[in-house]
């Protein structure tokens, strides 16, 4: 590799290594900073509705066993929200039937919250990472 080479290599590096940027939805900011959040559990898409889908909400990893709460879903909804607590790690399952076969999907989050000063009219408080995705992409 020749000395050009490197340097552009470096500076391509240096471009792509701050911090991953990110979008605040300013109709979720709030002046305040909140106590807690809503934890919302995504399972079910257009293309992939579930045959008595059973959620299972866990406190921590999914291999501690604490379980939470255990939503048997009978609407034709496509997500439940649930109060959950900041900086808490949640996971969850979804198990369901679909076209005959058996599925069990997993995910987890930590709701948090960021202050932004700029992306809105005002400054204000953003809660992310609340969101379990527990939906089917492949089958």
């Amino acid at each position: 590799m020749g000395r050009g080479s490197v340097i552009v290599v470096l500076a391509v590096l240096l471009v792509f290594s701050c911090e991953e940027g990110y979008m605040t939805d300013c109709r979720e900011c709030d002046p305040e900073y909140p106590q807690q959040a809503d934890l919302v559990i995504r399972y079910r898409t257009p293309e992939f509705i579930p045959e008595n889908p059973r959620v299972t909400l866990y406190e921590g990893a999914i291999e501690d066993s604490l379980i939470i709460r255990k939503f048997y879903i009978g609407e034709a909804v496509s997500f439940l929200t649930v109060d959950a607590v900041l900086y808490k790690d949640y996971s969850a399952t979804l198990e369901f039937i679909f076209e005959g076969q058996k599925y069990i999907t997993t995910g987890a989050a930590r709701p948090r919250v960021r202050y932004d000063e700029t992306s809105c009219d005002e400054p204000c408080y953003y809660v992310y990472d609340n969101v379990i995705d527990l939906r089917l992409r492949y089958n």
